[in-house]
């Protein structure tokens, strides 16, 4: 048989042969008779108000204690703990009257055995006193500015990389219309040489003509005039000229550089994007009857 406990409300066994509860509740040690030798009628029960179990439940959890958040419970710890807590009960079996007891029970303050227990630095914090000033960066701070920090460095490391690269093979990259705005724009603030931009075929003829000298009989007089149609400035092409006779066969071919076909040098290195220049020049005819002629650039 079972009764409830008033106080706890716990279930509490009666004894098989009187059928009567133990004199205090085994869950709350409240009293539950207060004459054994009675019988058991509910009268005699201790008045004591039940238990509130709801504001047991909602009751807040009490502050962790001050040393349980300083020091980290480690080996060292729970040894250093143990040996002072034995030390103690050592020092307890013997009478504070006994004269016999041994003077050496009471340990000294500066026994590492009773000192005060300080938790080893943990793994996290030696891994913080081994990195530099610069990369714990200022306290309170997470590890997410370190992370953005890295991420910097890396692109900027990649940039770095990709313009070595272009640099190192500029070279080549001039020659290609796609690459060559690139290269000016970065050879500009470096100072870094390219190599002059070549198309002969941006070079296109505005007006040419090849007759017989007027005044020097097997002389021809060669005249045209170009233009430098490509984006960038070219360097002064060679020209090259082809004469062929009335069967269309070619009679000669020769090709020129700028000092003949200008008469001189010429007054700036490269002939700019959209300038023109003219040609003016006399030669011996091949052959006779000289009726067809080609320009070239190259």
């Amino acid at each position: 048989m079972f009764i409830n406990c008033p106080y706890c409300r716990a279930l509490v066994s009666t004894d098989p042969v009187t059928d009567q509860p133990p004199t205090h509740c085994p869950h709350c040690d409240s009293l539950l008779r207060r004459d054994p030798d009675a019988p058991f009628d509910g009268d005699d029960m201790e008045e004591r108000p039940p238990l509130d179990m709801a504001a047991l439940l909602n009751a807040p959890e009490p502050p962790p204690s001050p040393v349980a958040e300083t020091h980290e419970a480690t080996p060292d710890t729970v040894a250093t703990a143990a040996d002072t807590h034995d030390a103690a009960s050592d020092a307890d079996t013997y009478d504070a009257d006994d004269s016999d007891a041994p003077a050496a029970s009471a340990q000294p303050a500066s026994d590492p055995a009773t000192a005060p227990a300080v938790a080893a630095p943990t793994a996290r914090t030696r891994i913080g006193r081994a990195m530099p000033s610069f990369a714990r960066g200022p306290a309170g701070t997470g590890t997410g500015r370190r992370e953005r920090w890295v991420i910097a460095v890396v692109i900027a490391l990649a940039l770095l990389l990709a313009l070595q690269l272009l640099l190192a093979d500029r070279a080549r990259l001039a020659g290609d219309a796609h690459w060559r705005p690139l290269l000016l724009a970065l050879c500009a603030p470096l100072r870094c040489e390219l190599p002059p931009w070549r198309e002969p075929a941006a070079f296109t003829l505005v007006q040419r003509d090849v007759r017989q000298h007027p005044t020097r009989p097997g002389a021809l007089r060669v005249s045209a005039t170009f233009r430098n149609d490509a984006r960038w400035s070219q360097p002064w092409p060679r020209l090259e000229l082809t004469l062929s006779d009335a069967n269309g066969r070619p009679a000669g071919e020769r090709s020129f550089k700028v000092e003949e076909y200008l008469g001189g040098a010429p007054s700036q290195p490269e002939l700019a994007s959209g300038e023109s220049a003219t040609v003016a020049m006399d030669i011996l005819e091949p052959a006779s009857g000289i009726v067809g002629y080609d320009f070239g650039f190259r």
